[in-house]
């Protein structure tokens, strides 16, 4: 499609060469930042995409204008918390001052929780020069560096940049680098300044590409790939990593000696791929060979001499590894298990000897209490015992990239099951939180699954047990992933267990290695969880199935797997009008009681029925609870809420409109209240607490 300039935005920033890991999250940031950052200025666009090759960070939003909204709805408190007696609260009068309103500009805004003051008020607008200026302090790096005398903040020196809005070029500074109106190409193929005259997507793309340089990521992912087509095993993350080292992909061939080949493949592989990101080249059984493909920066003349660098460097590379790995044969695993005192865990956690012992025995209660197989849950702790000891070794010593797949090759060679085997390797997986659940099972067994999800239980529980907790986007223990490797490995074996009872069973097994009671750590843990459930549905806050999956949660949060089958479940009904029907009756049974002050009783009794609808309703709920709670049981999630919506959507509506809940006698308001209460729980209890999805 065609990119009009007229309308549109490119900013450019030319850094030197930034290390292929920070993109992704660089990227992440900026399409987070940028959209706010820019309705700061009062533009708005229609489509904001950013590119990135190792010199530069490239941020191009189509159809650019300025926002036609001035002002803003800011929400305060809840109406109940704002006025109490007629008079307003000091809640009120605080997010007054905060927003600089006043009590005559208020409105209410009806929300899942009831009505919320709101004030509208008019937005400041900054100089689009401010967005140029601020962005690059927004973007997430891992590290930053200072290179001049202000001491400005970026991952890399700043050396060039610009920005267009339509052929209109944009005046700013960032760091000590006034803004320009020209780029660069490749640093050595095409050094010399290129001016840039306006914000044409394509036109600036063609001018790269002319100097050595494809803007999009894609492209070169696209292009490295026909490189390597039938020479090599699909390494996508290679592939990606290559892609960001790279300005114009261009392939080197070379080999190696045959003897190499007797190495396992997972050393060979990583031996290429470390530290001269090579890539490994299979034959059509998709057996090793004696050759590599390396992508450099450009073409080059001297492509022979190229390559024999690489062979010197591979071969010193291979010899190595072949080194280690005999060295390592030498004793067996079960006799490496020892050496596991001398690693520390935690600090004050104990030794990987400890690790070792509790994820054992945790692996055995985990088993039992999810109903796996006795023959699974043996190999499993098996593979437990013997998970770790390849830490030891040489070879993931020299390659800590290996660590699992040593271990899984040792064991195999020294006779242990290959399920044994498979689970020692497996238990690191999944290798990245973007992996589909479905895939991981093609790698992961169910043993290897046993062992990582109480590998990364251990280590949560032991980091909050000594007080280590996340602040912000600092994760150093990667405790986000341990808790999303969980989530996802859930995901893929719906196991089902008491998630609060698995997590008190692995604070036991620290003792008093650690300070926190197993109450306190649950409670903690709790919303983690929920957060990366949150993060591997792929759910945007305020859409309708974050919010079923908040009213999932409400109804009780005892079973990972449990959630992910009650959201799957439900996910097939959302459009449906049961659905809706079901959210309404949630919804103003809920706001009833709400509005009850003292406790409503559990207990419902008949004869204080006065009006022939309550007995009515009274006489469904008796009819229908058996049906709801029979399909609950048969995990039939999306029928019972159907079925709840299809039976109490109008005698509920008639009851309300025909009956008063709250009247002056106590003993018959309290009944009616419990008749609402038990048509709410019979919903928020046994499937989901649909008073959290907004109805428009």
């Amino acid at each position: 499609m065609k990119q009009s300039s007229k309308n549109s935005l490119l900013f450019e920033i030319g850094v030197e060469e930034i290390p292929s890991s920070y993109f992704d999250e660089a990227s992440r940031s900026i399409r987070e930042k940028a959209p706010i950052l820019l309705a700061e200025c009062g533009f708005e666009f229609d489509y904001l995409e950013v590119f990135t090759t190792p010199r530069r960070l490239v941020i191009y939003a189509r159809n650019f204008r300025k926002t036609s909204v001035q002002e803003e709805e800011k929400l305060g408190p809840l109406k109940e918390q704002a006025y109490q007696e007629g008079k307003s609260t000091q809640a009120l009068q605080g997010f007054l001052k905060n927003v600089s309103g006043r009590e005559s500009d208020i409105f209410f805004k009806e929300t899942p929780r009831g009505p919320r003051v709101g004030v509208k008020i008019k937005r400041e607008v900054r100089p689009l020069r401010y967005f140029f200026e601020m962005l690059p302090t927004q973007i997430g790096f891992p590290k930053l560096m200072r290179w001049e005398s202000s001491r400005y903040n970026f991952t890399r020196p700043i050396r060039w940049t610009f920005a267009f809005v339509g052929t209109q070029v944009q005046k700013y500074k960032i760091a000590d680098v006034p803004s320009g109106h020209f780029t660069y190409g490749h640093r050595f193929l095409a050094p010399s300044k290129i001016r840039v005259k306006s914000s044409d997507l394509l036109v600036y793309e063609k001018v790269l590409a002319k100097h050595h340089v494809i803007l999009r990521t894609d492209e070169r992912i696209k292009k490295i790939k026909t490189f390597l087509k039938g020479s090599f095993n699909a390494n996508e993350t290679l592939v990606e990593t290559v892609a960001h080292l790279v300005e114009e992909p261009f392939p080197v061939h070379g080999a190696f000696e045959k003897r190499y080949l007797k190495l396992p493949t997972a050393v060979l592989t990583t031996c290429m791929s470390k530290n001269q990101k090579t890539f490994a080249c299979y034959d059509s059984s998709v057996r090793p060979q004696n050759k590599f493909i390396a992508i450099i920066n450009g073409p080059r003349k001297e492509v022979r001499e190229i390559a024999k660098n690489y062979e010197s460097v591979l071969k010193s590379r291979l010899e190595d590894a072949q080194f280690f790995f005999e060295e390592d044969r030498k004793t067996k695993l079960e006799n490496k298990i020892e050496k596991l005192k001398e690693m520390i865990f935690l600090g004050s956690l104990g030794s990987y000897r400890d690790k070792t012992k509790r994820i054992e025995t945790l692996v055995e209660f985990l088993g039992k209490k999810a109903n796996v197989p006795s023959k699974v849950v043996d190999g499993a702790r098996r593979a437990a015992h013997l998970a770790k000891a390849d830490l030891t070794t040489h070879l993931v010593y020299e390659f800590p990239e290996l660590q699992g797949f040593a271990g899984a090759e040792y064991a195999k060679l020294e006779g242990e099951t290959e399920s044994v085997s498979k689970a020692i390797s497996g238990h690191y997986l999944p290798a990245n939180l973007s992996e589909d659940y479905k895939d991981l099972r093609k790698h992961l067994n169910l043993e290897g699954a046993l062992v990582g999800l109480c590998d990364r239980l251990d280590l949560l529980v032991g980091a909050m047990g000594i007080g280590i907790e996340l602040s912000g986007s600092q994760d150093p223990y990667a405790l986000r992933r341990a808790a999303g490797c969980i989530a996802k490995i859930l995901r893929a074996y719906p196991l089902k267990f008491s998630l609060s009872k698995w997590i008190q069973a692995a604070c036991e097994r620290f003792g008093t290695l650690i300070s926190k009671s197993s109450e306190k750590i649950v409670r903690q843990l709790i919303p983690f969880f929920k957060e990366r459930i949150v993060f591997e549905l792929g759910l945007k806050a305020g859409s309708k199935p974050y919010e079923v999956l908040q009213g999932i949660f409400a109804s009780g949060f005892e079973s990972i797997a449990e959630v992910y089958e009650k959201f799957s479940n439900l996910s097939h009904e959302f459009e449906s009008d049961s659905f809706t029907r079901a959210c309404k009756v949630m919804e103003r049974t809920g706001n009833i009681l709400k509005g009850v002050r003292e406790k409503v009783r559990d207990q419902i009794e008949p004869e204080l029925f006065q009006e022939e609808l309550e007995k009515a309703l009274y006489q469904l709920i008796k009819e229908e609870e058996v049906s709801i709670q029979k399909l609950v049981r048969e995990g039939e999630y999306g029928a019972a809420v159907k079925r709840y919506g299809h039976v109490f959507y109008q005698p509920v509506h008639d009851f309300f409109d025909r009956v008063l809940v709250n009247v002056d006698d106590a003993e018959v308001r309290a009944n009616r209240q419990a008749l609402v209460k038990k048509i709410n729980l019979l919903c928020k209890n046994e499937i989901a607490d649909l008073s959290y999805v907004t109805q428009s």
